[in-house]
């Protein structure tokens, strides 16, 4: 089954179908190193411009995050979990969304010992195109955390994640203020 794909490499987007192979896609791109896509159409991150390909080999560690799309698996194997709101990024991008571990499991433990791509929930990825900022939400997205520069929980999960630094915030930022005076190592 073909199913359309949005890929976010770091200097460009990329559109097109890829060949579905089993159930789930985050299962495919976690067993291949690299993907095939077809009708591509490559976005310059830096002026926008577009390029057309029949067809492209993209390699996995070239690729931040896929856009969920396609089957969610089957239904009788999914199991209960307990979603927790992240950030990531990467390069131009950043990506809030919920990743989902067992209920009482430490999550980032869970999202350490899991396979690279992993599927984050009721997701927005934002990067800045062409000169402006680009927002766009997705009801799944597929990140890779080996590419991934910094992850932090979201201000409502901090306490769930009690071993990562928390980046100090930006001039203007409006986080609250740390009053455990703990300092990251």
């Amino acid at each position: 089954m073909d199913i359309e794909f949005l890929a976010y490499a770091s200097d460009c987007r990329v559109a097109g179908y890829v060949h579905l192979e089993g159930e789930r896609l985050t299962d495919m791109l976690n067993a291949h190193t690299t993907i095939t896509v077809h009708d591509a159409l490559l976005e310059s991150l830096a002026d926008g411009h577009q390029v057309w390909e029949r067809s492209i080999e993209l390699a996995r560690d070239e690729v931040f995050a896929i856009e969920g799309a396609g089957p969610r698996g089957k239904e009788g194997r999914r199991i209960r979990t307990r979603p927790h709101r992240l950030q990531i990024a990467h390069g131009p991008y950043l990506v809030l969304g919920y990743l989902h571990a067992f209920p009482g499991a430490d999550p980032l433990a869970s999202l350490l010992r899991r396979e690279p791509m992993l599927p984050l929930t009721d997701a927005t990825i934002v990067t800045t195109a062409g000169g402006r900022v680009d927002a766009r939400d997705t009801a799944t997205i597929i990140v890779n955390r080996e590419l991934a520069e910094w992850i932090r929980p979201s201000q409502d999960e901090w306490m769930a994640f009690p071993n990562v630094p928390i980046l100090q915030p930006t001039f203007g930022a409006l986080l609250p203020k740390d009053l455990t005076w703990h300092v990251p190592a």
